[in-house]
């Protein structure tokens, strides 16, 4: 028997129901049942969150009927954004943006609706910083730059 990908999410939610500030980024589910449940939060995630979330999904998946490998992580530097709440929080942040045509752009993240996104894009010697909008349909993938 296989897992399914919508099962897992079902029971991440369910899981989380109770707390307002975690929410799921992404559900991977591999063709041998090894499962992997990223996390977010608004004050970020800890250990303890993802065992919570572990134990629910684990005391309700039949290991009798088909074995399976758990992995809740939480969503992780580097990683893309996947929602429009992880951009939300994002905010004040800076944000590496690579676009449809293959083109890329860094800058601070100024605010953002969940249709578009204001980006503040650093200025040289010669030229001051300079704020563009941006639609979030041109965006193929956004990260958050560590800065340390």
């Amino acid at each position: 028997m296989h897992i399914t990908k919508e099962t897992v999410g079902r029971l991440v939610e369910e899981a989380l129901k109770e707390r307002e500030d975690l929410f799921v980024t992404d559900v991977k589910v591999k063709p041998d049942n090894t499962i992997y449940v990223f996390l977010d939060g608004d004050q970020g995630v800890k250990v303890e969150d993802c065992i919570v979330v572990s134990k629910y999904v684990e005391n309700r998946l039949d290991r009798e009927r088909c074995d399976f490998e758990l992995n809740v992580s939480s969503f992780g530097i580097g990683r893309p954004l996947q929602c429009f709440r992880q951009y939300r929080n994002a905010v004040g942040k800076q944000l590496s943006l690579k676009f449809e045509d293959g083109s890329k752009i860094k800058g601070k993240l100024l605010s953002c609706t969940e249709q578009q996104l204001q980006l503040e894009i650093p200025g040289t010697k010669k030229q001051p910083p300079v704020n563009r909008e941006i639609s979030m349909r041109e965006i193929k993938e956004a990260k958050v730059e560590v800065s340390f």
